[in-house]
């Protein structure tokens, strides 16, 4: 025994005989159960705890994996749910584009059969030619000084 100078047994110094590793490592070849029945119900206390804590990081692994998965999905879903909304937006503004070029075709015609009827209301009832355009009447060259001058003379 490791004795202190007085003669007094050291706390902290090493004992004289040889430790165990007080952990199992896992996937390792074990160490034979001691054999005491106070060593075995520790050391079955200690298989259930490893047994847990591996069922705790497999349930927390796979959950994880699950949520993942999910949040996968869900942005896929709402990736698709933007791309059918864009899709769909363009077909409706594509038809909206046809209906007014069909309006404005439709109300040309009526604008331009609206001004063949005036016209031929104008005319006399159909006439082949134009009106006759309005004569104007010429000036002649003369200053306004001058005719009035040629007036009073």
């Amino acid at each position: 025994m490791n004795r202190s100078v007085e003669g007094r047994r050291d706390m902290t110094a090493r004992r004289d005989r040889p430790q165990r590793a007080s952990r199992r490592l896992i996937g390792r070849e074990q160490v034979p159960p001691p054999v005491g029945a106070v060593a075995r119900t520790v050391q079955e206390a200690i298989d259930i705890g490893e047994a847990i804590s591996v069922g705790a990081v497999n349930l927390v692994k796979n959950t994880a994996r699950a949520a993942i998965s999910g949040a996968r999905d869900v942005a896929a879903e709402a990736g698709s749910a933007a791309v059918v909304a864009v899709r769909s937006s363009i077909g409706a503004a594509r038809e909206i584009g046809g209906d007014l070029g069909r309006i404005s075709g439709l109300v040309l015609n009526g604008t331009f059969g609206a001004a063949r009827q005036i016209g031929n209301d104008l005319t006399g009832g159909g006439a082949k030619r134009p009106l006759a355009k309005a004569t104007r009447r010429r000036h002649s060259r003369t200053s306004e000084r001058e005719r009035t001058t040629k007036r009073s003379a």
